[in-house]
């Protein structure tokens, strides 16, 4: 708004210094040169209109742009979302869009592609949280930062497990409530005889997602076994202290099973790190 102002002073205080030129030139000049600063006059001014346009235009961009940023880092802040793996960058702030009032009409395409938590019910997102939990355990895990596990696989294959679980979750949901909206008043033989089937169906369908969540458990107990064994055999590199501790007793014996179960402990490891990739591998679809 000051900027505005600014540039609007600035066009009166152009107009008005074109003037008092125009005025000098004719009282001090000749004819000719009176009617080439009339000519000019007009064309400085658009000039001066065009910019000032411009720059107005540059000043309600930027704001709008700061506004939008600020609106979106709250939705960010304050709404939980599981959104499409697959969705571009310019999808995902569209998602977030959908979350500002004033924006919300404009991207009806993308309603689909992400699952808000507060949509779901209470043992639905307990259900997505476990999975959640178990995909940040991964994640976060010494073995993953290492390169250990398939971490190209792990960064395709968890995103879209947690997609999956969340978009099941979202149909749950919805069938849940028409369950309990249907048993809701007198219930006949008639009513039971198609909702039970139905009912049926549904636990049928959360009997698998939860199967899915476990798995991810499973997969990222592998995953903290496999952890587990690499501290142990980071440990193992203080053998040489207690190998020169046991040298200094003459004890023969237990230096001979020290280096067995240093042996034994190399094999404890990579046999973790293969099976928390296989476990890994049977979550693939």
């Amino acid at each position: 708004m000051a900027r505005g102002c600014g540039l609007a002073l600035a066009s009166i205080a152009a107009f008005s210094a074109v003037l008092v030129t125009g005025v000098a030139l004719f009282r001090s000049s000749e004819p000719t040169d009176v009617v080439m600063a009339v000519l000019i006059a007009p064309l400085i001014l658009c000039g001066i209109v065009v910019g000032h346009d411009v720059f107005r235009r540059r000043a309600l961009a930027a704001e709008e742009q700061r506004l939008l940023a600020r609106e979106r880092d709250h939705v960010r802040r304050t709404v939980d979302l599981v959104m499409d793996p697959a969705l571009t960058g310019e999808e995902r702030l569209a998602v977030l869009d959908c979350f500002i009032p004033r924006l919300a009409h404009d991207h009806p395409g993308v309603r689909e592609r992400f699952v808000a938590v507060s949509e779901l019910s209470p043992p639905s997102r307990a259900l997505l949280e476990r999975a959640r939990q178990a995909v940040t355990t991964v994640h976060s895990s010494q073995v993953m930062r290492r390169r250990l596990l398939d971490g190209l696989a792990n960064e395709v294959l968890l995103p879209r497990q947690i997609w999956e679980i969340a978009m099941l979750l979202r149909a749950q949901t919805h069938l849940q409530d028409e369950q309990h909206g249907a048993r809701q008043g007198v219930v006949t033989a008639e009513l039971l005889a198609v909702l039970e089937p139905q009912q049926e169906a549904l636990n049928r369908s959360v009997a698998a997602v939860t199967a899915r969540v476990e798995g991810l458990e499973r997969y990222a107990r592998r995953v903290q076994e496999a952890d587990a064994a690499l501290r142990a055999r980071e440990a193992l590199d203080n053998n040489d202290k207690y190998r020169a501790l046991l040298a200094h007793t003459d004890d023969a014996d237990g230096m001979r099973a020290l280096a067995a179960h240093g042996d034994a402990l190399e094999e404890t490891l990579a046999r973790s790190v293969r099976e928390a990739i296989e476990a890994g591998q049977t979550l693939a679809p």
